[in-house]
């Protein structure tokens, strides 16, 4: 895309996502909804002026807004509450990926008669997307044993469901016919890049503390901030480790030195991360391909009706089994269903697999899926987060 359109884009999409957010907040909706529309909207129109905005934009912002969500994600995960929360977090966990892993993948099985394309898409549904949630717990002042607990299964779920990825797709291409790599190379490369991103996000994290306690002009402090943050991308991408998983670990040891640093990094990272997470929610929206979605129409039901059967259902049984309060394992399972960055990145990764593996159609075919069903699981996502988060009583701010 040339450089004037690009900014056009960029400048269009803010504004017309103000709007947009400004017209679902009347009917009491999460704002991160406008901006999803909004994508919606610029996507069809840039569409029919030929103009095409290429994934390795997509990749960049992609990557930028997974830094931010797990930077954020991290300074929420305290040592001491996860104590207080108890070993059940991971039981709630495990439960709930592990449930949608199997529904998601043993459904599409069935219909398709495929095991590999069973495996892919059980995988990437078992992934649950901070974004829109973290933006409506935002919105809404949330607060309570609920948002405690979600959270800690958000952070924790994205490590958990990044291993079974890392496991699932190799096998799945493995099963595919590609000889391009061995099931136990598959699981030697994802301990390495568990061992990569925890290692250097907790370096870098204790780095940030030292430099910050020495910091005291707000100017600095957002320079510092970001420089540290598109530093840590950039290295995330160039070894190809996850960039959630790595700043998730800076934010870890960030609220674990210091809340009052923790806060005072967040804060100067508020005013600048906005415009980031519009972009990233209207970028989505270019991508929808409708006509791939007409003819796929009845495997995005499936995954759409079995990730959200699986997500619930997990989160149910796993919180009964910890013996959660009753609020959070009655109303858990609604604020898991926003499925976007992460499951948007992974599928662009396995594209890449498949297409090296020979397997062109099968990637489009599953990158128009992804995108479709992720467009739909967005829309009435965040508001699930929301209601889940109002019948808990944990929503002290109105709109």
């Amino acid at each position: 895309m040339e450089q004037y359109l690009f900014l056009g884009f960029i400048g269009i999409s803010i504004l017309l996502s103000i709007l947009m957010a400004k017209g679902v907040s009347l009917f009491h909706a999460p704002m991160v909804l406008g901006y999803i529309l909004a994508g919606a909207v610029i996507g069809q129109s840039i569409f029919l002026f030929g103009i095409d905005i290429k994934y390795d934009t997509f990749d960049l912002i992609n990557s930028i807004t997974l830094s931010l969500l797990g930077l954020g994600i991290g300074t929420e995960l305290k040592l001491n509450d996860l104590k207080k929360l108890g070993s059940g977090i991971i039981t709630i966990v495990i439960f709930e990926a592990t449930m949608t892993f199997l529904l998601v993948g043993g459904v599409v099985y069935l219909v398709t008669q495929n095991v590999s394309l069973g495996i892919i898409y059980g995988a990437l549904a078992s992934a649950t997307a901070p974004a829109g949630t973290t933006d409506v717990i935002n919105q809404y002042k949330a607060s309570g044993n609920l948002t405690k607990t979600l959270y800690a299964v958000m952070g924790l779920d994205d490590i958990y469901a990044l291993l079974i990825y890392s496991i699932a797709i190799p096998i799945a291409i493995i099963l595919l016919g590609s000889n391009e790599i061995t099931v136990g190379q598959a699981l030697i490369k994802a301990g390495i890049e568990l061992v990569l991103a925890i290692g250097i996000g907790i370096g870098s994290g204790f780095f940030i503390v030292w430099i910050i306690k020495k910091i005291h002009d707000n100017i600095i402090m957002l320079l510092f901030a970001l420089g540290m943050l598109f530093v840590n991308c950039s290295i995330a991408i160039g070894l190809e480790i996850s960039p959630i998983l790595l700043n998730m670990c800076v934010g870890i040891v960030l609220v674990n030195s210091s809340s009052l640093l923790s806060r005072k990094l967040n804060t100067s990272l508020s005013s600048w991360s906005p415009p980031i997470y519009v972009i990233f929610f209207v970028l989505i929206g270019t991508k929808l391909d409708f006509h791939m979605i007409y003819a796929n129409w009845i495997m995005i039901i499936i995954y759409i009706l079995t990730r959200t059967i699986g997500k619930w259902s997990g989160a149910y049984f796993g919180c009964k089994i910890s013996h959660a309060p009753k609020l959070t394992t009655k109303y858990l399972g609604f604020t898991l269903l926003s499925q976007a960055g992460v499951a948007i990145g992974l599928t662009l990764a396995t594209a890449h697999y498949l297409i090296n593996a020979g397997y062109q159609t099968e990637a489009g075919q599953l990158v128009s899926i992804m995108v479709g069903t992720t467009f739909l699981i967005m829309l009435a996502g965040p508001a699930s987060a929301k209601y889940g988060l109002k019948k808990a009583g944990e929503i002290k701010k109105l709109q």
